[in-house]
């Protein structure tokens, strides 16, 4: 009985000891992958050339994220500081990092006044062994846009057009049954090709630069005077879709009640509207519940103004650029504070500094370096920047533009697969001297586990993306 026993004994200790060693493998196992991972994805800053006190006076935040890991990094004053974490909460982070966006639809729908014309002599027609549509012809259209922010909806007349000759219109016969068929345009006469109606100029490209915060709601900026509404800054007042399902049916489709292609819901009010626009290209809010405008006038001369609360000019500086006879448009870049506005004139190099205070322009200064071949070296940094921020002192730029990566041999077919290692910094005086610091955010991509996933290329998504921690007031808001 007492072997008995001590051999129950023995396996028992055995037992507990290698519970115990296996538990301690784990353990020791996870921290290393922990380890690991955070050696990997830490962000790290690398002095290429120029005097590290230049960063003095600047702050920029951004993250870099691989799959569902993200490294948090602050730059201030010189002094980097990062956090990790693994799956944030994504309804709280992503708000940081992702501004009010828009889509918008342009679509020809025929006049209220010839509906009832067009839908009298209209056909029904079988198109597929499951689909018909009713078709018929029309040469008085309504050209209509539908602008969707977010889960909401709006949408407006841009003008009518009136055609020599009918052209053909076609609306789905069947009864919408899905929640989005009911709806849809597709469901009332709308032009079935555009060729013959469009105008290129205006009908697609009449929302110019970011939505932006624009008191408590949402603002959009007008690219140009298009019938009766003027080149402006608009604020928008979007309906959600089950509002739209709500609407009363005001025209019929066969014999078919249907909500018009024509009728508008939402609105666009007019916030203001410079006398002298050719084009507006941007509106941003600043400090003291001030408001940025950005346009042409009619000498392709790039102005600013700022606008108060009541939508009344308070500022105007011309910006010393000049647009092309197209499309002059300018990206807004993230920033740290509202009393700051760099823009990016896209398709080229050259940056806009811009600073207020007491309701006044204080800072007004364009950074060019095109033409000058001296300053070739720092052309990536400007063309393809994607953040760019003043110091304190308001005499220079600090410049982040991405770093990337070929995977695959040079030529090869998978060599256009690339990857971001990091991110090239760069201060620039704003009076065009030489740079004072060139550096290096690197992201991880190139060392430890982080090599390993970039030659895993394709058997593992080695993408680390960079972005850049927005102001505020220019993040998307849930309204």
């Amino acid at each position: 009985m007492k072997e008995t026993k001590t051999k129950k004994s023995t396996y028992l200790r055995n037992f507990i000891i290698a519970i115990t060693l296996s538990a301690a493998i784990l353990a020791a196992g996870a921290l290393w992958v922990l380890l690991g991972w955070r050696s990997a994805l830490d962000i790290t800053l690398t002095d290429l050339a120029g005097d590290p006190a230049a960063l003095r006076g600047f702050t920029m935040r951004g993250q870099s994220y691989f799959d569902t890991a993200h490294t948090y990094w602050d730059l201030h004053d010189g002094y980097l500081d990062t956090s990790f974490a693994l799956d944030p909460d994504e309804s709280d982070d992503r708000y940081h990092y992702s501004a009010w966006g828009a889509s918008h639809s342009t679509f020809y729908a025929v006049t209220p006044e010839t509906r009832d014309e067009v839908n009298a002599a209209a056909q029904r027609v079988q198109v597929y062994d499951d689909n018909w549509q009713m078709q018929s012809t029309a040469s008085h259209f309504r050209v209509m846009v539908e602008i969707s922010m977010g889960s909401d909806v709006l949408r407006v007349a841009l003008r009518d057009v009136v055609l020599d000759a009918p052209i053909s219109v076609s609306a789905n016969a069947e009864v919408p049954t899905t929640y989005l068929d009911r709806t849809s345009v597709s469901y009332d006469y709308t032009a079935d090709f555009s060729d013959e109606v469009e105008d290129t100029n205006t009908d697609y490209r009449y929302i110019a630069g970011q939505i932006f915060s624009l008191g408590d709601g949402r603002g959009l900026a007008w690219r140009y005077t298009v019938a009766d509404r003027k080149a402006g800054l608009y604020k928008a007042n979007p309906i959600s879709y089950d509002d739209i399902a709500a609407l009363p049916t005001d025209g019929k489709v066969g014999d078919r009640d249907v909500l018009c292609a024509t009728t508008e819901f939402g609105t666009l009010e007019p916030f203001y509207c410079p006398e002298n626009a050719r084009q507006v290209v941007c509106g941003l809010p600043m400090d003291d519940g001030l408001t940025l405008c950005v346009y042409l006038d009619p000498l392709n001369k790039a102005c600013a103004d700022l606008v108060n609360a009541a939508g009344e000019q308070v500022d105007h500086v011309d910006l010393g650029i000049e647009g092309g006879k197209g499309d002059f448009s300018v990206t807004v870049l993230p920033r740290t504070t509202d009393r700051d506005a760099v823009l990016k004139v896209d398709y080229g190099s050259t940056l806009v500094a811009l600073r207020v205070q007491d309701g006044k322009f204080i800072l007004n200064k364009s950074l060019s370096i095109e033409g000058n071949i001296d300053l070739n070296s720092v052309d990536l940094y400007m063309r393809n920047a994607e953040d760019a921020v003043l110091n304190t002192a308001g005499d220079a730029l600090l410049i982040a533009t991405p770093e990337y990566t070929t995977v695959g041999d040079a030529n090869a077919e998978n060599s256009y697969n690339i990857y971001q290692t990091g991110t090239l910094l760069l201060v620039y005086p704003l009076d065009g001297s030489a740079p004072r610091y060139r550096g290096r955010l690197d992201n991880g991509t190139d060392r430890d586990w982080g090599g390993q996933l970039g030659e895993n290329y394709y058997s593992w998504p080695a993408h680390h993306y960079m972005n850049y921690e927005l102001y505020e007031k220019d993040r998307e808001k849930r309204l």
